[in-house]
């Protein structure tokens, strides 16, 4: 039993007919039979008799407008209470990269976290190849990660900025004065990475192997803080996204290696699945994150929301 069938019947009983209702309803009028035919097989009665040119309610007709009454109320009236409702509720589960969260997103996150109190927030950190299993999986709502590409063929991808990926050294480092860097100067050098087997530290070791260059040790750290700490402390080369080592490169502690090979910029992205429902705790944040971006991506996010929600049917 569906809401429009009862809709429809309650239509023919006002109206008087099923062609009226058909017209006012916009259906034609072989849909308001099958809804009336439908709902009979479901009930297993007879809701309408003809007396002469009169339509009539069966005793059963009869019995069932009272609870399409009902039923049609309370579902109006829910929509009317949902919609109207000014404090959004729910749970958003977010998948971010350690570096999105720490060095672009914290203020959005907390700026969320004031205006929707009743949203509970669960944050997993995360790299992209992890967010795309869970979002699958349906376990995440939204993953906002830096990688080199995302296949789309089942996620739907929003392309947020370009993340530049740098070499840094302690300014004290031997190399922290070298004029040009390349791979041949990384021999026997102690190299800090962050993710295991991100793109980017991918890169660095294809470029070294083509050169013949092998480092004394990879270090795999999993937390860029840390990753920070042993090469502010001299320890080896830190690879890590240029937002993250910002205030300590202005301080004179780190300083970015002028790297003269291939770059190693990857890019941020938010991505759903694209069969996921959007929540309103998910809109409001999509929403509140274009808002936020500087620049032309969030230009672009803000009129590709706009034109999803003119297109968006149902209800």
């Amino acid at each position: 039993m569906e809401i429009r069938q009862l809709r429809t019947f309650m239509s023919i009983v006002s109206l008087g007919s099923f062609s009226e209702a058909a017209r006012q309803l916009g259906y034609t009028q072989s849909s308001v039979t099958s809804h009336i035919q439908l709902l009979e097989k479901e009930l297993g009665v007879s809701l309408f008799e003809r007396m002469g040119h009169a339509l009539m309610l069966t005793a059963e007709g009869e019995r069932l407008y009272g609870y399409a009454e009902q039923i049609t109320r309370l579902d109006d009236e829910a929509h009317a209470a949902l919609s109207q409702q000014v404090e959004p509720i729910g749970t958003l589960n977010l998948g971010m990269s350690e570096s999105i969260a720490a060095y672009h997103l914290g203020s959005v996150l907390a700026e969320y976290a004031l205006l929707y109190p009743q949203v509970k927030m669960r944050l997993r950190l995360g790299t992209g190849t992890y967010f795309q299993s869970l979002l699958r999986k349906n376990l995440l709502d939204l993953a906002l990660f830096i990688e080199e590409k995302v296949p789309d063929k089942d996620l739907t991808v929003h392309n947020l900025w370009t993340e530049p990926i740098v070499l840094v050294a302690a300014g004290s480092h031997e190399l922290a004065k070298v004029d040009r860097m390349d791979e041949k100067l990384l021999a026997g050098q102690t190299l800090i990475v962050t993710e295991q087997n991100s793109r980017y530290s991918t890169l660095l070791e294809e470029e070294m192997e083509k050169s013949g260059v092998e480092p004394l040790r990879m270090l795999e750290i999993g937390q860029i803080q840390a990753a920070k700490s042993f090469a502010l402390r001299g320890l080896g080369l830190a690879l890590l996204p240029q937002a993250a080592v910002e205030d300590e490169v202005k301080q004179g502690l780190l300083k970015i290696l002028p790297w003269q090979g291939k770059n190693w910029n990857m890019h941020a992205y938010m991505v759903h699945h694209k069969d996921k429902w959007l929540s309103r705790p998910m809109k409001l944040f999509m929403k509140l994150l274009w808002e936020r971006i500087p620049g032309e991506a969030g230009k672009e996010g803000r009129h590709a929301g706009a034109n999803r929600s003119k297109n968006k049917t149902g209800r």
